[in-house]
């Protein structure tokens, strides 16, 4: 049963696949959820709520880097838990999502699990949360 209550978990992502597969884990741990394909409709969403999340893909245009870190400088947003999802991990990627203050840097393909068990932990903070995984 979704809780209607709570903040939903965003999520931004032009893959109907993934945003598909993360829709599904997010109302398998009975969380809520919106979904968009486009950055600007995720932008304008943020406008009015605050997620208990945001999940963007970085497939994203304009660029996925520079949307994390202009929803880092709103007041509002910046303590938002921000889950950037990228095709590969490697040191350049690793420092960008530093600087960008991006919360969790996770690969694709996703590990289900992995990402099960931080949204979990998202959605329900118990204690901080590293800067990136």
């Amino acid at each position: 049963m979704v809780d209607t209550t709570s903040p939903p978990i965003l999520v931004v992502s032009p893959s109907l696949t993934l945003k598909a597969q993360l829709e599904l884990l997010v109302e398998e741990l009975g969380l809520r959820w919106a979904s968009f394909s486009q950055a600007q409709e995720g932008l304008e969403f943020l406008k009015e709520h605050t997620p208990a999340a945001i999940i963007l893909d970085e497939g994203l245009n304009p660029d996925a880097f520079a949307i994390a870190g202009r929803l880092k400088m709103i007041k509002r947003l910046r303590d938002v838990p921000l889950v950037l999802l990228v095709s590969e991990r490697n040191e350049r990627t690793t420092i960008t999502a530093e600087v960008s203050r991006v919360d969790h840097l996770l690969p694709k393909p996703i590990d289900r699990r992995r990402l099960k068990s931080l949204l979990r932990s998202l959605a329900h903070p118990r204690s901080e949360n590293p800067l990136v995984d």
